[in-house]
């Protein structure tokens, strides 16, 4: 059976809704199937916002996954409604900037979020970045792994920075690209070439590339 992302998303709403009834007040689509850059291993990133939430309500959560097709897709984010709108605007700002509503509107039930607070969600993504290089480099023996995660999170990255700049959100790479420059533009053509792309060949070249952009980063605030 191939998978069919509008068919499976249909059936997890219905499922959602026979288990939750009336408590749903957002569904939403995140991640690279939003933004039309999944490939046959990605993940379907869903977030379910419901009134509240308990551990029975996860427990029945994890059982609708249990239960659909192509389940090792399923990813995402639960919340009830005082966790979403309480929680961190600095992560807030990607969270909201990059989902598409499936039912309700994410917007009713978070607070307003500035360009300010993107500011700290770069400055966050920078820091977390530079420390998982230095901790792998050595701590680890999985290099080829930690360079593409860390060449993932240079898309999320540019793309906030690029907003702080120019107050516009880009939703995809290829787009964000043409708008780069630079070193900028090198980097995150990096990201989107990963695939074809061998780190094994000369893992500190990439490694070494990655951790210098990271270093200019994190004084760029």
């Amino acid at each position: 059976m191939e998978f069919n992302l509008e068919e499976w998303l249909g059936e997890l709403t219905k499922k959602l809704f026979d288990t939750f009834e009336g408590r749903i007040k957002f569904i939403g689509l995140q991640g690279s199937y939003k933004r039309n850059e999944a490939t046959d291993t990605s993940d379907v990133d869903v977030i379910v916002i419901l009134d509240k939430i308990q551990l029975n309500d996860l427990q029945s959560y994890h059982k609708i996954i249990l239960s659909m097709p192509f389940k090792e897709k399923a990813c995402g984010f639960v919340s009830g409604l005082d966790e979403i709108y309480h929680w961190p605007k600095y992560e807030l700002f990607q969270l909201f900037n990059d989902t598409v509503s499936l039912y309700g509107e994410f917007k009713d039930f978070v607070p307003l979020i500035k360009r300010t607070d993107a500011i700290p969600a770069v400055q966050t993504n920078i820091a977390n970045l530079y420390h998982m290089l230095s901790h792998s480099y050595l701590f680890e023996n999985n290099l080829i792994e930690t360079l593409k995660q860390g060449y993932k999170n240079v898309f999320y990255i540019l793309q906030t920075e690029y907003y702080i700049d120019n107050y516009k959100y880009i939703e995809t790479k290829q787009e964000l690209l043409e708008l780069l420059q630079g070193e900028d533009r090198e980097m995150l053509t990096i990201c989107i070439n990963m695939k074809s792309l061998d780190f094994s060949v000369n893992p500190d070249f990439y490694f070494e590339k990655l951790l210098n952009w990271t270093k200019k980063n994190l004084t760029r605030y």
